[in-house]
């Protein structure tokens, strides 16, 4: 119960700071990362807008497609961040800024002309889409629309989350989490340390590393994965092997997502087992 008190301080405190005014480099001094969500993987695909329900349910975003009549509409669900439908629209432009969620959550009202009052209904639990007439739309879709521009940074309610795309790849959306609020979702339940039952240490077998430097293990078949496709997922990792892109890569712990490797990494990898830049190794298990 307490816990659930400090939270609801923090989010009628935080709620007060016009973070959003901020520039988004000093804003995330307050923030640590919480997820990475990617669009398609196609040459065209970028990021084009996002929103946030208004209900508090859900986030959309809508990437380009590989062909002008489509569009890429992604629904994912506040909080938890788990998607609920990744949909390929026929449709020319969706305007997230005109398109609501009901309040239920189960339906997604999508505006797809900047002029016009047309809509699109897309049923969140099947993925199935209809066109409806504006009278259909939860608060007055038949109101003169206003042209705005797209936005591509979002709050949640209070400004405890920031949706951002992520500035080196178009197609990916950063998700950060304000630092005082991980720490109250994380922290052990308020236990006298002695009432806790001391733990057990297991002996550690395992490999000693240096512990200023932060290590991302793989395995035989990971390398051979990662040699054969020029990518691979570990753990809340992308790994991508880019020469061009690894000239400019720096690694930071509590925000980085995707790790970018020049093509001679894997041949360190290969023949010694491991490669190195400045705070970050990569190695292979024994």
């Amino acid at each position: 119960m307490q816990r659930f008190l400090i939270i609801g301080f923090l989010l009628a405190l935080f709620g007060l700071q016009p973070l959003s005014a901020q520039p988004l480099e000093e804003v995330l001094d307050d923030y640590r990362f919480e997820k990475r969500i990617k669009g398609p993987t196609h040459k065209r695909s970028q990021l084009l807008e996002v929103k946030v329900d208004q209900h508090n349910n859900y986030l959309a975003m809508t990437f380009a497609a590989t062909s002008y009549r489509y569009i890429h509409l992604y629904i994912y669900r506040l909080y938890t961040w788990e998607s609920v439908q990744e949909l390929r629209v026929k449709a020319k432009r969706i305007e997230l800024y005109n398109s609501v969620f009901d309040v239920d959550g189960k339906f997604f009202y999508a505006n797809t002309d900047v002029y016009k009052n047309e809509y699109k209904k897309i049923d969140l639990k099947t993925g199935d889409i209809s066109e409806v007439p504006c009278q259909e739309v939860p608060g007055n879709g038949c109101r003169p629309l206003e042209v705005r521009q797209y936005e591509t940074t979002a709050y949640t309610v209070g400004e405890n989350y920031v949706i951002f795309q992520d500035e080196k790849f178009e197609n990916y959306v950063r998700i950060f989490v304000r630092k005082e609020l991980y720490k109250i979702q994380n922290e052990e339940d308020d236990v006298p340390d002695f009432l806790k039952e001391p733990e057990e240490e297991e002996p550690d077998t395992g490999p000693k590393v240096d512990p200023t430097i932060f290590t991302i293990w793989l395995d035989d078949k990971n390398l051979s994965d990662l040699k054969e496709y020029g990518y691979l997922k570990v753990s809340e990792f992308d790994i991508l092997i880019n020469n061009s892109l690894a000239k400019t890569f720096e690694f930071e712990k509590h925000s980085t997502s995707t790790i970018v490797l020049p093509e001679k990494a894997l041949d360190s990898l290969q023949n010694q087992g491991a490669w190195i830049i400045e705070n970050l190794r990569v190695a292979v298990k024994e």
